[in-house]
């Protein structure tokens, strides 16, 4: 008899530890049904770099459990003095953090950032589940990862977030969502940098051959504005993914877009320069002024050819790497001026740059490249036909 009471004791604690066991401990802190999840978009902004495309962010509320959280897949260290080389050489850090949503809000409002927000529409199951991986991957095991502006930023994450959370239906649905033939990031970029010529020149410059490849609509899921476009047009099965979009904070006035000085400034200094380049032979100190200012441009032309070399053998990102503009920015150019080499550098650099034309005058950054390839054709034709005006002034000589 005491030894079935003792065995069936031992078959209800192992019950109930197996109960247990399936149930969250104590210190699991699981939201309400009142709870909700959110997608938080911010507008772009030319202020800072960081910020030319917007953001994307997750906010959870709970009244119940008096919650108001923004989790941030967009953190970095600002004063990081390697930031910009490592951001395009792809060894950037960044990381996930969780603050307020007042101190979220609060610093858009500062940036005059528009910032609006998309109610997921998802089961308490699913909620909790959202929850449990982003405080996961708060630890400090698995919040940093590099980024990577297309594979890998604050858009791109919450999607492996929400795959992650709802599962199958949610990738075949954004999948449909996804159908058809996307444009290039080359394009994609370029549409957001139409008012920023300095940031036209600078990231079209550094992107590579890469950025040209027509692809799938998914690619372009790493801008924020366009997975909120996604999320509002996916559907799965029986409930949409989301509500569409409320706006949280609108700014009074909208950023002021100034022209485009350093185009101007261009196009007006090369206007100059043609008119001059017939009569620069003739005026006094003309041609020391000219070689100044050909050895200054084809010196920082030369820096930047470096620069993209560089990239394209060592940068993990693959959208940097057989950059075809080193048909026209690379590292030869100060040869030119080496007097035995220098008519036929001269004339291979223009053909260079006459076929990087041929490749890219259909592209939106074209124009605005423009003036600095029209620049470096003219100073090499001068370069040019000064060398062989030397030489025919020597042969005469003899």
């Amino acid at each position: 008899m005491r030894k079935l009471i003792l065995l069936l004791l031992v078959f209800v604690l192992g019950c109930i530890r197996i109960a247990v066991a399936g149930l969250p401990s104590e210190n699991t802190f699981l939201l309400s049904e009142r709870s909700t999840v959110s997608i938080l978009t911010c507008s772009k902004t030319s202020k800072y770099i960081y910020a030319l495309f917007g953001h994307s962010a997750v906010r959870i509320t709970d009244q119940e459990r008096q919650l108001d959280l923004v989790y941030n897949y967009g953190t970095f260290d600002t004063d990081d003095p390697n930031f910009y080389i490592n951001f395009i050489s792809g060894r950037m850090k960044y990381s996930l953090s969780v603050s307020t949503y007042h101190s979220f809000l609060q610093e858009y409002i500062t940036t005059q950032q528009t910032v609006s927000a998309q109610k997921l529409n998802l089961t308490l199951k699913e909620k909790n589940k959202l929850f449990l991986l982003l405080n996961e991957q708060l630890k400090p095991t698995h919040k940093y990862y590099y980024y990577d502006f297309i594979k890998n930023n604050c858009a791109t994450k919450i999607v492996d977030l929400l795959a992650q959370t709802i599962g199958p239906d949610f990738d075949y649905s954004l999948s449909v969502a996804n159908q058809g033939t996307g444009n290039p990031v080359r394009t994609l970029v370029s549409n957001y940098l139409t008012n920023d010529a300095l940031y036209m020149i600078g990231i079209n410059v550094l992107l590579g051959s890469k950025a040209d490849i027509t692809s799938s609509k998914a690619v372009s899921l790493f801008l924020p504005d366009t997975l909120q476009k996604r999320l509002d047009q996916i559907q799965l099965r029986k409930r949409k993914m989301a509500d569409p979009a409320a706006f949280l904070f609108i700014p009074g006035k909208e950023e002021h877009v100034s022209p485009n000085v350093l185009t101007t400034s261009l196009y007006s200094f090369l206007l100059i320069l043609l008119l001059i380049s017939p009569f620069i032979e003739r005026v006094s100190g003309a041609n020391k002024l000219m070689m100044w200012v050909t050895i200054t441009v084809f010196t920082m032309a030369g820096l930047l050819g470096f620069l993209l070399l560089y990239l394209s053998l060592f940068s993990s990102l693959e959208l940097v790497k057989y950059n075809l503009n080193l048909l026209w920015c690379h590292p030869f150019y100060l040869l030119v001026f080496c007097k035995k080499i220098s008519k036929p550098l001269a004339v291979i650099f223009l053909t260079s740059i006459v076929m990087f034309v041929m490749l890219y005058f259909k592209t939106m950054s074209f124009l605005v490249i423009l003036p600095i390839l029209i620049l470096l054709i003219v100073l090499l034709s001068l370069h040019y036909n000064t060398s062989a005006s030397n030489q025919v002034k020597g042969v005469n000589t003899v």
